[in-house]
């Protein structure tokens, strides 16, 4: 039997709930930035429940968690009459102790999250007070706006295999330069960085053109879309884009989830027209 599970094969929501647990592990501590990246990229490119189980296996989690994402299972799903489109994520795990979406650069190093107020420094007599910018929420169309800029002066191009937007980060995955046969990891926080090696990928893997995104349509969802999934108090937990391989077209999830962790999803193509709506389940 242990076997039989080892080799099932992984959903999208068994490698969020993954990734949530390895958050918690990084936010204790017990991983430094190095491990978080790689096993967070492996995650998310889990084919087994074995290979998932692997990466968290040594973790001290807190067994409230675990039996959290033991207990979580997609929500069934209801399809908008005419349209139907490929199953997306469903749940994820909120991040624990993560990262911040800070000041830009290059190749910066996540920072872990201090619960704790941070104590000002001391200003001189006559010294006006410091400026405090707040980050940009990365599932915000302002920051998204920003993320896709950067992107675009970065690879050149607005390609890519599927990203995620969470709350403190962005994770994409895009085809090395001239190398289709190739696929690298990344995120954005404080700047690019990549996420563990380059793997293998078909060289006709289908890719998205954030380019078509509309994100004033986006930005709407965003908005009002955890009244379409049922919890009007919700907010977003992250969106998720990628290719449709049942219309060769692009498309967004938005996960909703409310303080009593009720989850509902609406799916949306590349120019915001909505495709499909789960509605909210949970405690």
């Amino acid at each position: 039997m242990p076997d039989q599970v080892s080799s099932t094969r992984a959903r999208d929501i068994d490698r969020a709930q993954t990734c949530g647990l390895l958050d918690a592990g990084y936010g204790e501590g017990q991983l430094d930035p190095a491990e978080y990246e790689a096993r967070t990229a492996a995650a998310m490119k889990a084919k087994t429940l074995g290979e998932l189980d692997a990466l968290a296996s040594d973790l001290q989690i807190p067994e409230h968690l675990v039996e959290a994402a033991r207990a979580s299972a997609p929500a069934p799903r209801r399809r908008v009459p005419g349209r139907v489109v490929a199953a997306g994520v469903v749940a994820a795990v909120a991040v624990i102790g993560t990262v911040g979406f800070m000041t830009r650069g290059h190749d910066a190093a996540p920072a872990t999250v201090v619960s704790a107020e941070p104590v000002p420094a001391p200003v001189a007599p006559g010294e006006p007070q410091p400026i405090v910018i707040e980050p940009l929420d990365p599932r915000s169309p302002a920051a998204i706006r920003d993320f896709l800029h950067q992107y675009e002066q970065k690879f050149g191009d607005l390609r890519v295999d599927e990203v995620r937007f969470y709350p403190t980060y962005v994770f994409f995955t895009r085809m090395l330069q001239d190398q289709p046969h190739r696929e690298q990891s990344w995120s954005f926080r404080a700047g690019f960085s990549t996420s563990g090696s380059p793997s293998s990928r078909t060289s006709d893997t289908d890719t998205v053109d954030l380019a078509a995104l509309d994100i004033d349509r986006l930005g709407e969802l965003i908005t009002t879309g955890a009244g379409l999934v049922g919890i009007p108090a919700g907010k977003v937990e992250h969106i998720f884009v990628r290719p449709d391989s049942s219309t060769g077209e692009g498309l967004v999830s938005v996960l909703f989830q409310d303080k009593d962790e009720r989850r509902g999803m609406v799916d949306t193509q590349l120019d915001g027209t909505v495709v499909d709506v789960s509605k909210a389940e949970g405690r």
